[in-house]
């Protein structure tokens, strides 16, 4: 019977060492989730020390979801880059009132509000025809000084193409050029020789001459690949060049001379007034620019009884699902 006791006694002692453990690690992990997540955090030693920072995790993850469902309904709503940051800093200043007065209730003063914005841009034809700008122009600057090259695609038809074999010397050939921060020039020239023919001339000395009978021909610019009906061939891009250097300038020349659509997407602004001022662009019809915001730095505020913290978050479209 003493023994009994004496095993009763030992099991007693393991599950409350158990115990022990299990809140010590849930301690660890709550105070390793919110060095994580907040920046800044002075809590006071009480018993409900775990709930506060529950809540202001909450608070925090209330406002990624938030302000990310914002930004994804106003890119689809607004076009032009200073209107999509003041309906945002509007957006985000209604639903903090919203949100501040439901935390208040519960004894939890909150703030969040828009720091600034960075924006993604995207110049578009989607409309079959020459590559000209807006008012025109053979010969114009689709953008100038990008770092940040997300995509570049065109869809080429068979028409308007120069016959030549040769776009050597500032030819007819519709061209693109790149030039880089060190001067330094990589071209792309589109014409017929014997079918759709792409040429690729790179500051690094290499020239590479590709041709499809097939129409429409899909030129992947930022990938490095044409291709024709599934078969494809690979090119040095601008961006895998080591001898071009960021920030880029794209120009196109004899725009006249090709005909197909075309998007490309980089980081950041491309007109820095309204893009219906610009008179290589507009946001509608083609081409045109699509501004959408990138990312959103918010600061966040959360103070209870217990509990006080600051910081400032990068909040992105689409973050947060359901």
């Amino acid at each position: 019977m003493e023994e009994l006791r004496i095993r009763s006694n030992d099991r007693g002692q393991l599950i409350l060492v158990a115990a022990i453990g299990l809140a010590v690690l849930l301690t660890l992990m709550t105070l390793a989730l919110n060095t994580a997540v907040f920046g800044e955090i002075h809590a006071a030693q009480s018993d409900n020390s775990l709930k506060e920072e529950r809540g202001a995790v909450q608070y925090h993850y209330s406002v990624e979801r938030g302000v990310s469902g914002l930004i994804d309904s106003l890119n689809e709503e607004y076009d032009e880059y200073g209107e999509l940051e003041r309906e945002l800093h509007d957006a985000v200043a209604v639903w903090n009132d919203l949100s501040s007065s439901e935390q208040l209730r519960d004894g939890t003063i909150t703030n969040s509000s828009l720091e600034r914005v960075t924006y993604e841009s995207r110049v578009i034809q989607d409309e079959s025809r020459a590559f000209t700008d807006r008012s025109g122009r053979t010969e114009w600057g689709v953008t100038e000084d990008v770092s940040d090259v997300r995509g570049f695609e065109m869809n080429v038809s068979g028409e308007n193409l120069t016959a030549t074999g040769d776009c050597a010397g500032g030819g007819a050939c519709f061209g693109l050029e790149v030039e880089g921060a060190n001067g330094n020039s990589w071209q792309l020239f589109v014409h017929d020789d014997g079918g759709v023919t792409i040429t690729v001339d790179s500051p690094s000395g290499g020239t590479e001459t590709y041709t499809a009978t097939e129409t429409p021909v899909r030129i992947d610019v930022a990938e490095g690949s044409f291709d024709v009906g599934g078969s494809e061939d690979e090119f040095t891009t601008f961006l895998q060049d080591g001898g071009i250097e960021a920030p880029y300038t794209l120009t196109y020349t004899n725009a006249d001379n090709v005909s197909g659509t075309y998007e490309l997407i980089v980081g950041g602004k491309i007109v820095d007034e309204t893009i219906d001022d610009d008179e290589r662009y507009g946001t509608d019809g083609s081409p045109r620019i699509e501004a959408k915001i990138d990312a959103a730095d918010v600061s966040v505020r959360y103070r209870s009884t217990d509990l006080t913290y600051g910081t400032e978050i990068v909040v992105l479209p689409g973050e947060i699902d359901g």
